[in-house]
């Protein structure tokens, strides 16, 4: 007969498995419907080089190096809710990019990471990666706004881009402004009965004092640039040859406009492909490397994740006492 221990060990292992089969059939179902898998997939294969091999393994190991500073990240801003090892937020943030690709915006990677905390941290580690994202955010903002600014300058005018300009510059002063008082929230929140039991758990908020908030961003400031770098080798590598510069701040000019269009990752593809191409065709006539290089990114910065995080689901804890 199955006592209480054996009970909880058998629904960890179900629930785990089928999420783990849900995750993968769903990731495998959005790689079978992009139009230009195949194609890319034998571009890339087609002619080998010795500068090809290189490159790729250099965008594959910067992979793995931006999901590990996302996890030193993460590891800061849990320093003052629960103790984690540089192994384990590894995990759970990959578990996050799991979860996160079936979800609007990805904000499933807040549920899939906090998987790996005690209950009563649950939603105190919401709270906490909130204040990581508006961190990242932040710095795709000021970036985006400096290749804005660019590529209006030197590249083309138009009255949309002027109002792009105008948005930008009011979100980035609200981000930053919000960001660095966070804590005016707990005291907002404090002078009303009804959400003062909402208070316990964003408390946590008061804990972050500037130098830890500088941190955060200096972080998010490296994450960004190494995945700038892997755009940069990833159009090279489909033999997309534009300046230096212009390729530097369209690239951030991308990353801005795709943070602020509102998708699910199953139609992100679409989206991120498109946008590049409108950007970027003004430099270069090879459409199909710009599409195939957003291509490469999305997968190997996020399938790639995903799949590997989907194998640590089986590391959630479901109960106080996992």
């Amino acid at each position: 007969m199955l006592n209480n221990k054996n009970i909880k060990i058998l629904l960890k292992t179900v629930l785990g498995l089928s999420l783990f089969l849900w995750m993968a059939y769903s990731l495998y179902n959005q790689i079978q419907s992009q139009e230009n898998l195949k194609s890319t997939i034998y571009s890339l294969f087609n002619e080998w080089s010795f500068e090809k091999v290189v490159l790729l393994i250099t965008v594959i190991i910067l992979m793995f190096s931006n999901w590990m500073i996302e996890a030193v990240k993460w590891k800061l801003l849990l320093k003052d809710t629960e103790e984690f090892s540089l192994s384990t937020s590894f995990q759970s943030v990959l578990t996050g990019v799991a979860v996160s690709v079936i979800t609007p915006n990805r904000i499933g990677e807040y549920m899939g990471r906090i998987l790996y905390l005690k209950n009563v941290n649950k939603i105190k580690g919401i709270t906490v990666t909130i204040i990581g994202s508006f961190a990242q955010l932040i710095v795709t903002g000021f970036l985006g706004l400096i290749g804005l600014v660019y590529y209006i300058f030197f590249v083309k005018q138009s009255s949309w881009l002027y109002i792009l300009l105008a948005t930008s510059v009011v979100l980035c002063i609200v981000l930053t402004y919000l960001y660095f008082h966070l804590y005016k929230i707990v005291d907002w929140i404090d002078r009303y009965q009804f959400l003062r039991k909402l208070k316990i758990y964003i408390e946590v908020i008061k804990r972050f004092d500037k130098g830890i908030l500088n941190k955060i961003l200096f972080i998010s400031l490296l994450r960004y640039f190494v995945y700038t770098l892997q755009f940069i080798l990833l159009l090279r590598l489909m033999l997309v040859f534009i300046s230096f510069p212009d390729m530097l701040f369209t690239i951030w000019l991308i990353f801005w406009a795709m943070a602020i269009v509102p998708t699910i990752t199953i139609a992100e593809l679409g989206v991120r492909g498109e946008t590049a191409l409108f950007f970027l065709s003004v430099f270069s006539s090879n459409q199909f490397g710009i599409v195939a290089s957003s291509l490469l990114l999305w997968l190997i910065n996020l399938i790639i994740p995903a799949l590997i995080g989907c194998l640590f689901v089986y590391k959630m804890k479901i109960y106080e006492d996992d």
